[in-house]
């Protein structure tokens, strides 16, 4: 699968995001571009025996501004705010509906070794997301605003969160900027990934 290289940050309200665009503003060198607003709607799936989590693997079916696809990914892997994990991302452009999209998906059988038969949605995320797109040379990274929230067993929590990923360039040069950032944002790192922080509320559910 392929590797996503991001860093992440913890936002408390609206502020936190301008004080991060203020910083990435003065520092970076090359040409921003934004913002774009989008609608992130996130069915998280899983079998009753929860097959997917057990191999440490997410599954996600996503409505992006009304377009469908679904995505499995490893668990993140974060250290000082760095966020790796591996993803592969299947369009699932003819569904008009989450029903839809979960049966096109299920015509798979399997993902990566692992069944899609009786994967039901386990939680949601709706993620109304605020993009940037940062270029200089041939290095580009996208600057994320995610105003989110959680639904989890009847439950809701509201989160925030910056995201700076890596598109395509130099991982090392990515690092070192967004280093200058955690230096000058006066922002923290978070302990656990959107899907982590859902996944325990799951488990407090239980």
């Amino acid at each position: 699968m392929p590797i996503e290289c991001e860093f992440k940050w913890k936002a408390h309200n609206t502020e936190d995001f301008s004080r991060m665009l203020g910083v990435i503003k003065k520092y970076f060198t090359g040409h921003i571009t934004g913002p774009a607003n989008i609608l992130n709607q996130d069915a998280y799936l899983d079998t009753p025996q929860q097959l997917w989590s057990a191999h440490k693997t997410a599954l996600r079916i996503r409505c992006a501004n009304g377009r469908f696809e679904a995505t499995a990914k490893s668990q993140t892997k974060m250290m000082n705010g760095k966020a790796v994990r591996q993803e592969e991302t299947l369009s699932l452009h003819q569904a008009h509906n989450l029903p839809q999209a979960l049966e096109l998906l299920k015509t798979k059988s399997t993902w990566l070794g692992l069944p899609l038969a009786g994967v039901q949605m386990i939680f949601t995320i709706t993620n109304r997301r605020q993009t940037y797109q940062l270029t200089s040379g041939a290095d580009v990274y996208e600057l994320a605003l995610d105003d989110c929230l959680l639904e989890v067993a009847g439950r809701c929590k509201e989160l925030k969160e910056i995201e700076l990923e890596l598109k395509k360039g130099n991982e090392e040069a990515f690092s070192l900027f967004a280093g200058i950032l955690q230096k000058n944002c006066g922002l923290s790192v978070p302990e656990k990934s959107k899907v982590e922080s859902a996944r325990a509320l799951l488990e407090e559910n239980k």
